[in-house]
């Protein structure tokens, strides 16, 4: 009985590939679109949008697999399965990245040297993203390692607190959560602290407020939240049922268009405006049955969602070294042959990553820190609800 209810969650394993690969496309897929309609550049420059699914799917996959409190002992095994799922290829990527990441002190003495150890050490405790200034300046992506730590800390309280709500209540913390998400975009427009930003004029060297707004747990929080509450509304029975596969693929191509649009502001598609999009296709994919699902849960494709968080990870350490050591001028635009190239590339890697280091030395950190026992139940369609690094 409980494998055919973590197979009722399949797709959104293999959802998360199909984000995770919007998001590479996003950072370095802009040779593959050259000469291309406006729009599909725009669509590919959108992708931080997918950022915002994956919190979305991080808390409905948790709250559907721990839909009531958990005594401390539970808590405890809680957070030694999430530790274990993260910290094995955020820690590889770490390493990989480091003769980059110390270039940016290098030659500074001593006070460069006392800055680059409190950075590696923020990131070593997946505190970066508290203090968002420093949130990206070793492994970029772990900027969002950080900030899924933070939910995990909070989720059995928030998840217990949400599990003693009715169904209407949940629904309305669904709401009240989307609400919190767009009110600090909302708020950044109102009052423009960084003053007058344009979106195609941002670097890695960001204003202060919108470094915060972009990358802090707190401003994400709400994305998080509602898929907590749609989990936990779904576990009660709350589905799409035959028109699930019809109402996700209606929902993902609202996405979509939306960016095609591209008149949003950016700060609201960053933070935000896309939640209810993403709560449809996620309660319309775990419905099943339909063929979007049947694609996103077959064989393939849950492989490669396996993968998706290695993917996260290494990414900007193998663009770093691919860059590097392939010989295509370094000053140069990379090709488009040397982009596809990469992905593959970086998919092959993370599949073996996730094959030979990430499920080992999850069992191992399980066993080593006491979250392994008998019958417990694994998350099921198991989530890190990680995105890569943000430029813009």
């Amino acid at each position: 009985m409980q494998a055919s209810r973590r197979d009722r969650l399949a797709p959104l394993t293999g959802l998360r590939f199909a984000a995770a690969l919007g998001i590479l496309l996003y950072h370095y897929g802009a040779p593959l679109v050259a000469g291309l309609p406006a729009w599909v550049d725009r669509v590919r420059v959108g992708g931080h949008v997918w950022v915002g699914l994956f919190y979305v799917l991080s808390g409905f996959v948790l709250a559907w697999a721990h839909p009531l409190p958990m005594a401390p002992a539970e808590r405890r095994t809680f957070y030694v399965a999430r530790f274990a799922r993260l910290y094995p290829a955020y820690l590889l990527a770490f390493l990989l990245i480091a003769p980059f990441a110390l270039e940016r002190w290098q030659g500074g003495g001593p006070v460069a040297l006392a800055k680059a150890a409190t950075v590696a050490t923020a990131c070593l405790l997946l505190a970066q993203a508290w203090a968002t200034p420093i949130a990206r300046l070793w492994n970029p992506p772990g900027w969002s390692t950080s900030v899924v730590a933070a939910f995990y800390a909070a989720f059995p309280f928030v998840a217990a607190r949400l599990s003693r709500l009715s169904r209407r209540g949940l629904a309305l913390a669904a709401l009240g959560a989307w609400a919190a998400s767009l009110a600090f975009p909302l708020l950044y427009l109102a009052l423009r602290p960084d003053g007058q930003v344009e979106p195609a004029t941002l670097t890695w060297e960001e204003p202060l407020w919108l470094e915060a707004l972009k990358f802090h747990p707190v401003a994400r929080a709400g994305e998080f939240g509602v898929g907590v509450a749609i989990g936990l509304l779904h576990h009660r029975g709350v589905s799409l049922g035959r028109l699930g596969g019809a109402a996700a693929a209606a929902a993902l191509g609202a996405v979509f268009v939306l960016l095609a649009w591209g008149g949003a502001p950016y700060v609201l598609v960053h933070n935000g405006l896309a939640v209810p999009l993403f709560a449809i296709a996620l309660l319309g994919l775990a419905a099943g049955g339909s063929g979007p699902a049947r694609v996103l849960a077959s064989p393939a494709a849950r492989s490669l969602g396996d993968a998706s968080f290695a993917l996260y990870a290494l990414q900007e350490p193998l663009w770093r070294w691919a860059r590097r050591l392939v010989p295509e001028d370094p000053g140069a635009a990379p090709s488009a042959a040397f982009v596809l190239g990469f992905a593959g590339f970086a998919i092959a890697v993370s599949i073996i990553v996730s094959r030979s280091l990430e499920r080992p030395a999850r069992h191992a950190l399980r066993a080593l820190l006491g979250g392994e026992r008998a019958g417990t139940r694994a998350p099921p369609a198991e989530v890190s609800g990680l995105a890569p690094a943000e430029r813009r």
